[in-house]
């Protein structure tokens, strides 16, 4: 049959209004805005239309590609118009091509939401829509994800091996750890799963835990993890956690504790210094 993920069935220019453009002059600069492009896109994703956005740098040429997975669920941490300036549009101004899901089921996508599921499906078929971009140079290729979207990350590590370098902040790494962290959050498994015995829901929760598989992570990507020590949402024990399996597995990785840092950098100031320390790590290694 016929390969019709990927294939993109629509791409639309976005346009920021004048607060738009005033948050992103005020957190960046208006040259993110000059120097970039950011288009809503659909593609086909397990024959799903599957919304997200693409933001690359006007200027004509073909560059290297870096997957971004939001996090959150559902509308909750979805991309909007702002929030693809403010992410993508500033990490295309350093020369890149990014691509971002909004994940089946959610932002108006086809399908329904799958946390920790086939979601998978949508951020990996990002990879295919970049074969179908011109401007697109897929034998230069990143992953990087927050929160669920980490989560996401690591699991895309475990299907893909060609990414030349991840990147993941405060990103989940052990489901049932948070379970316990997070009293709340147990509600939310607990309904995502609930179609599950105990027993099949332990065995999935590990199976999406990155702690539960780091030894079978390619040891040929490096890994940049970044996390806020005040992170009440994700605690930083989750990435802490994984450093010490990637560290017994010697697989390639980089720990960087945000001192005073929460979950969400753009409130607390540390996108600063996330952006550092991303700019860097897509420098050394998707070249």
């Amino acid at each position: 049959m016929f390969n019709i993920d990927g294939i993109i069935r629509k791409r639309e220019p976005v346009t920021l209004g004048s607060a738009g453009f005033a948050a992103v002059k005020q957190l960046y600069s208006k040259e993110i805005i000059e120097t970039t492009t950011v288009e809503k896109i659909t593609y086909l994703s397990d024959g799903l239309n599957i919304n997200g956005y693409i933001a690359r740098p006007k200027e004509k040429g073909v560059y290297p590609v870096l997957i971004w997975n939001r996090g959150g669920c559902e509308e909750k941490g979805a991309l909007d118009d702002l929030r693809a300036y403010l992410i993508l549009a500033s990490t295309a101004s350093w020369g890149y091509v990014v691509l971002a899901t909004q994940y089946r089921g959610n932002m108006g996508s086809e399908g329904v939401e799958d946390w920790g599921g086939d979601d998978l499906n949508d951020a990996l078929n990002m990879i295919e829509a970049a074969e179908n971009l011109p401007e697109c140079d897929t034998g230069r290729i990143a992953v990087e994800g927050a929160s669920r979207g980490g989560m996401t990350t690591y699991r895309a590590l475990l299907r893909y091996d060609q990414f030349k370098c991840a990147i993941v902040h405060a990103g989940i790494t052990d489901v049932p750890a948070l379970i316990k962290a997070r009293p709340g959050f147990e509600r939310f498994i607990s309904d995502r799963y609930s179609h599950l015995s105990e027993e099949q829901k332990a065995a999935e929760l590990k199976a999406i835990s990155a702690v539960h598989f780091a030894d079978r992570l390619p040891k040929n990507i490096p890994i940049l993890i970044m996390h806020g020590t005040d992170d009440t949402v994700v605690p930083v024990e989750q990435s802490e956690a994984l450093a010490v399996e990637l560290r017994r597995h010697n697989l390639p990785h980089r720990l960087i504790l945000l001192e005073g840092g929460t979950h969400v950098a753009f409130k607390d100031g540390t996108y600063r210094e996330i952006d550092r320390h991303r700019r860097a790590w897509l420098g050394q290694y998707l070249i």
